[in-house]
């Protein structure tokens, strides 16, 4: 049976499959939308969402991730990863503060495996972890009027600088990348009043459209189809913040640490366009038959085609050589700017 919520969205004529929102009726014009910038709004309820209460919660996510979870503890979102013991990547993630605990958001395909590796390195810690997708909605702003629409959304004048901010109607958090963008986190019970203030500021769409405006801010979100595929410093995690090197140990910490004092990375992640349709994990090639890197995250354009987040091979992307995603070698991938420097650019 549909829940409260879903049925909102259907009066609002959205299109939903495999429980994401697809569109709300003109896909085109959404994704035109987000290609010029506008406003959006889109559900982001179908994410993997954990919750976990306990007095050692913060210090036992700070042996877990790239980040100082610690930060939490004033407010500040932390973005970060989890990490294997040869410091690849598991999935990315936001821990935050939220109702009487703090909350981990993450990409939903990542739900079953990250659950279940947190459990297992809880042991006797007085922590207390729980799966808690159905317990809240949540939905995404971002562009121009996304804080405005945040704050109508939360009952609040302003926004809390530290980054989340608890309002009577909903807890608004602040998204990583250098772009504005903010998750709004509501309870069923206000959740529909939270998302029609925030439409009076934004345009409502669906995922593929909330997904390329995320890609044009740099911020990757690594699931199921490129766990385990790279190291932090390879998805940008360092130019975004989401990797701490004073914190101290976490599980892969020495693969991190070693890349860092090495000097300059062999892979990092890129913003692409083709005129081929991309998905999560497909591999890249250049001349021959050796991969040149993999697609991180994809949406598509309103004209056709796809934009991407993608890590390459430095020396392949940044060369002559032309680039192709696999399946499709008459769509080579162009290069396009990301909105923040790369950490050795500036050094």
């Amino acid at each position: 049976m549909a829940t409260p919520w879903q049925q909102h969205l259907d009066r609002l004529g959205s299109h939903c499959e495999d429980g994401r929102v697809q569109d709300f009726g003109d896909a085109a014009a959404e994704l035109q939308a987000a290609a010029a910038g506008e406003t959006l709004l889109a559900d982001l309820s179908h994410r993997a969402l954990l919750t976990a209460t306990g007095s050692e919660v913060l210090s036992f996510f700070q042996g877990q991730l790239t980040n100082d979870a610690l930060a939490a503890a004033d407010g500040h979102p932390v973005l970060a990863a989890h990490l294997t013991p040869k410091g690849r990547v598991l999935a990315s993630l936001l821990l935050f503060p939220l109702a009487e605990g703090y909350a981990v958001d993450f990409a939903e395909d990542m739900l079953e495996p990250l659950a279940k590796r947190l459990r297992m390195f809880v042991l006797r810690a007085d922590v207390h972890i729980h799966e808690a997708g159905a317990d809240w909605v949540r939905f995404g702003l971002t562009g121009p009027d996304a804080e405005a629409a945040a704050c109508a959304a939360a009952g609040v004048d302003r926004l809390d600088p530290a980054g989340t901010t608890h309002g009577p109607q909903a807890t608004v958090v602040t998204l990583p990348g250098p772009q504005a963008a903010y998750a709004v986190i509501a309870a069923p019970t206000s959740a529909e009043e939270a998302w029609e203030r925030a439409a009076e500021w934004a345009r409502a769409v669906g995922d593929p459209a909330w997904r390329l405006a995320r890609i044009r801010a740099g911020v990757p979100d690594l699931g199921a189809a490129t766990s385990e595929q790279f190291i932090p410093q390879e998805v940008n995690l360092e130019e975004l913040g989401g990797i701490s090197y004073t914190k101290g140990c976490y599980t892969g910490q020495e693969v991190v640490a070693r890349t860092k004092h090495l000097g300059r990375r062999k892979r990092r992640l890129y913003r692409v366009r083709t005129e081929a349709v991309l998905e999560s994990g497909q591999a890249v090639y250049g001349e021959g038959e050796q991969s040149q890197g993999r697609v991180v995250t994809a949406a598509p354009l309103p004209g056709g085609g796809s934009e991407a987040l993608a890590v390459l091979r430095l020396e392949s992307a940044e060369g002559a050589a032309s680039l192709v995603p696999e399946g499709d070698a008459q769509a080579p991938l162009t290069r396009l700017e990301l909105p923040y420097a790369f950490a050795e650019d500036t050094e």
